[in-house]
């Protein structure tokens, strides 16, 4: 395990996730991970695995960001939402399939913070325009994004931007830092909006599936 002024080094290279996945969950068997930059000789292989940016953002300067006429942040209501989280997230994503369980699953993470599960609502057709989940752990003040997802009516409209900014000004009022992963060759480039709203940074990790020896 990484130790936790190691990783407060340098957190983008040292782990390919938040602090708090390395210590809460065993990494599954048969997977390798490894930073981009340090591969070289027969570790080189990992090339073909799945490459994930990994970004940060240093909190200074958070604005709060303003909705269209019409639209509001507010929170999401887990007695009443979860169906309407898992039903939004699987619109937005092809072949996913999150159920209420899971989310409720994800409410007894340690990291766990209601306010900075947050939808960017529709007013007047009451409905989600956009849903944004963080991530905050007080052992070390880091805050991570974990989904950021616009419904597809609303593509191109500037709420996967409003909605990452305003989980940066919750968070710049207790987290020292955020950061973000995701698929670097992601069709819809998250990467990008990730970088237009401050985050910074340019480890790339690989993940790779080891070999299984049939012999």
């Amino acid at each position: 395990m990484v130790q936790k002024t190691e990783y407060l080094q340098n957190p983008c290279e040292t782990l390919a996730t938040a602090y708090w996945k390395d210590k809460y969950f065993k990494k599954p068997a048969g997977f390798r991970i490894a930073l981009e930059s340090n591969l070289t000789g027969d570790n080189a292989r990992l090339e073909k695995g799945t490459r994930y940016f990994r970004l940060i953002h240093h909190l200074s300067d958070c604005q709060k960001p303003l909705l269209p006429e019409g639209y509001a942040f507010k929170n999401v209501l887990l007695q009443g939402e979860a169906e309407l989280v898992a039903d939004t997230i699987n619109k937005c994503y092809d072949g996913y399939s999150q159920t209420v369980e899971s989310v409720l699953e994800w409410t007894k993470y340690p990291v766990f913070d209601n306010n900075i599960w947050i939808w960017a609502w529709d007013n007047i057709a009451n409905v989600p325009a956009a849903l944004g989940i963080a991530d905050f752990d007080s052992d070390i003040n880091e805050g991570s994004l974990e989904w950021i997802q616009v419904l597809p009516n609303y593509w191109g409209k500037g709420f996967g931007e409003a909605v990452t900014l305003e989980l940066l000004f919750r968070l710049s009022k207790k987290a020292d830092f955020v950061t973000v992963s995701g698929e670097v060759e992601n069709i819809t480039n998250p990467e990008r909006l990730y970088r237009k709203c401050g985050f910074t940074g340019e480890a790339v990790w690989i993940v790779s599936v080891n070999d299984v020896d049939t012999a």
